[in-house]
């Protein structure tokens, strides 16, 4: 199994692991690439120009003095690190039981392993996403930039729930719902488009419950 594959002949990538569940190889592509870009985003910025991050980013006055603290320590690069370690393929396990459990909907029969294997397949879009994420962040001297339709509408405040919830229709989580769900439909024979309208059923439902909840958080 090419890898490569999911780029450019996605229909093949998922044919291919009808013979066996094959996750390792991407995940642990996934998470070297994770890993680079956390490092690169992390040590390109100043203390001075990560305190200027933080003032626009509207915490309170308790959350910008724990945040003040953590500036120029090597706790941040360490904590990215491992999050890109743990938290990347815990989420992806979470992903893959959320389906697991919903996929009897259709009835469907699912096997984690399969599962959890179109899962980290198709989110191997989020390298190219990282590099662009990264281009643009050494080009505007912001780590919070926008590949989301989030990008034509400026004028939002970003503490509002409407950007928010356009923050979320980032053009490469569609791309990764397409392939996940073009992923499930091979492998489980789904008719029609019944896979299409649970994945993005489920990614609308947790945009929206998300942003509701995002958008508190600021209050």
């Amino acid at each position: 199994m090419n890898v490569l594959d999911i780029f450019f002949a996605p229909s093949k990538y998922f044919s291919a692991l009808k013979e066996k569940p094959k996750w390792l190889i991407p995940l642990i592509v996934i998470i070297i690439a994770s890993v680079i870009a956390s490092v690169v985003v992390i040590s390109t910025f100043s203390p001075e120009k990560q305190l200027e991050q933080l003032r626009e980013r509207n915490l309170t006055p308790e959350q910008f003095e724990q945040a003040q603290k953590m500036i120029g320590s090597p706790v941040v690069l360490i904590s990215g690190i491992v999050s890109s370690i743990v938290i990347t393929p815990i989420m992806f396990l979470l992903i893959s039981l959320i389906f697991n459990f919903t996929l009897p909907l259709l009835g469907i029969t699912s096997k984690y392993l399969m599962t959890f294997s179109i899962v980290v397949g198709s989110a191997l879009v989020t390298i190219p996403q990282m590099l662009i994420r990264i281009i643009l962040t050494l080009v505007t001297g912001s780590p919070l930039v926008q590949t989301s339709f989030a990008l034509f509408f400026p004028m939002l405040s970003k503490n509002t729930y409407l950007y928010r919830l356009l923050s979320k229709f980032d053009f490469f989580t569609i791309w990764q719902m397409i392939l996940l769900a073009l992923g499930l439909k091979i492998i489980y024979a789904i008719s029609g488009k019944k896979s299409y309208y649970l994945v993005f059923g489920l990614w609308l439902l947790f945009a929206i419950i998300t942003s509701i909840f995002g958008m508190r958080g600021q209050a």
